[in-house]
C-alpha cells in the first residue's frame, strides 16, 4: 500500500509539474557593458512554438507605455531562443559600440538596432514576453516601477536601489532557477529577483544556448545546445574573414558549391579565433565546417564578394 501511495504522490507531482510546463517564458537575461545585451527565451513545452504570436517588450524607467519586438520563426520542444541587440559595425563608437565576439557567437538572431527599441534596455527597465494580444507570458521587474538603477534583493528597500542594495538587473546575466517551470502572467507589486533568478558577474555569455529546467517529461533533453560559430565579415568583401566560436576550434574546412575542399586549416596554437584567408576564392557562397575541440562540429555558410 505504501509503494502505491507513493506511486500516487509521485504521478500527481508529475502531472501538476507539466501543467505548468505549458508556454515560453524568459530563461536568460543578459545586462553587460555598452550593448551587450542579450534575451534567451526557452521552451519547456513537448511541442515546437510559432514565435511570431510573440513579442519582447519594454517598458522603459518606470514608464507604462510599451516599446515592442515581434519575434518570428519556430523554437523546437526543449530549445532556447538568444535574442542579442543588433549592433554589429565594427567601425562604430560611442553608444553604438559593436557587441562583444563572445556574445555575437551565441546569437539567434539579431534584432532592434534603431534607438529607442527593447534590446536597449537597463537595469530599471521591466521587460516581459507577451502575446501579440498584449498578455503577459513572462515579466522581469515591475511594469510601472522604476527601482533606481536597478531591482535588488533588498527587502527593506522593497527589491529597489534605494538603500544601497546590490544591482541584480543592471551589469549582471541573470539564469532563470531549473524549477521555475513557468513565466510571471500577472504584473507583480515587487520585483524579487532572488526568488527565480541565479546571478553571474557582468558579460557572463558562456550561460546561454541552453537551458535546464526542470519540466516533465523535457528534463531529460535539457542539455547543451551545440557548439556555435561566428564570421565576421559576412559577407566578406575583403581579403579575409575571422572565426569567432563558442568552444575552442581545432580546424577550419571550406568546400565550394560542387563540394570540394578547396582550404583547410589547422588552429594550431588553439587560440580563441581564426583569421581564414580568401584572396584565391572566386565569388560566391561556401559551406564552412568548423571542427572542435571537444569533437563536435558544425557547418555554416559564409558569402565571398
Amino acid at each position: 500500500m505504501r509503494k502505491i501511495l507513493l506511486s500516487m504522490i509521485a504521478s500527481v507531482l508529475s502531472i501538476a509539474a507539466f501543467s505548468q510546463c505549458q508556454n515560453l517564458f524568459i530563461s536568460e537575461y543578459v545586462e553587460g557593458n555598452y550593448n551587450n545585451k542579450a534575451i534567451e527565451i526557452y521552451n519547456p513545452t513537448n511541442a515546437a512554438i510559432n514565435l511570431s504570436g510573440y513579442r519582447i517588450v519594454r517598458y522603459s524607467n518606470g514608464g507604462t507605455s510599451p516599446q515592442f519586438l515581434a519575434l518570428a520563426g519556430t523554437l523546437a520542444s526543449s530549445e532556447v531562443y538568444v535574442i542579442v541587440i543588433d549592433k554589429r559595425d565594427p567601425s562604430a563608437t560611442g553608444y553604438d559600440t559593436i557587441v562583444f565576439a563572445e556574445l555575437i557567437a551565441h546569437a539567434d538572431t539579431f534584432m532592434s538596432g534603431a534607438y529607442p527599441g527593447p534590446m536597449y534596455f537597463n537595469g530599471n527597465d521591466a521587460i516581459t514576453l507577451e502575446t501579440t494580444s498584449g498578455t503577459y507570458v513572462d515579466i522581469i521587474g515591475v511594469v510601472g516601477q522604476n527601482p533606481g538603477q536597478a531591482w535588488t534583493s533588498d527587502t527593506a528597500a522593497g527589491f529597489t536601489d534605494a538603500l544601497g542594495g546590490r544591482w541584480w538587473t543592471k551589469d549582471h546575466t541573470l539564469i532563470r532557477k531549473p524549477t521555475v517551470q513557468q513565466g510571471i502572467t500577472t504584473n507583480p507589486t515587487y520585483f524579487n529577483p532572488v526568488v527565480e533568478w541565479d546571478s553571474l558577474p557582468k558579460n557572463t555569455f558562456s550561460t546561454l544556448g541552453w537551458h535546464k529546467g526542470n519540466c516533465t517529461p523535457n528534463s531529460i533533453n535539457n542539455i547543451k545546445k551545440q557548439n556555435n560559430a561566428f564570421f565576421f565579415p559576412n559577407p566578406v568583401a575583403g581579403s579575409f574573414f575571422t572565426v569567432k566560436a563558442t568552444q575552442i576550434i581545432e580546424s577550419v574546412e571550406i568546400t565550394n558549391a560542387i563540394g570540394q575542399v578547396i582550404y583547410s586549416k589547422k588552429n594550431a596554437d588553439f587560440s580563441g579565433d581564426m583569421k581564414i584567408e580568401t584572396t584565391n576564392m572566386l565569388n560566391g557562397i561556401y559551406m564552412v565546417k568548423i571542427f572542435f575541440t571537444d569533437n563536435s562540429s558544425i557547418i555554416k555558410k559564409v558569402i565571398i564578394e
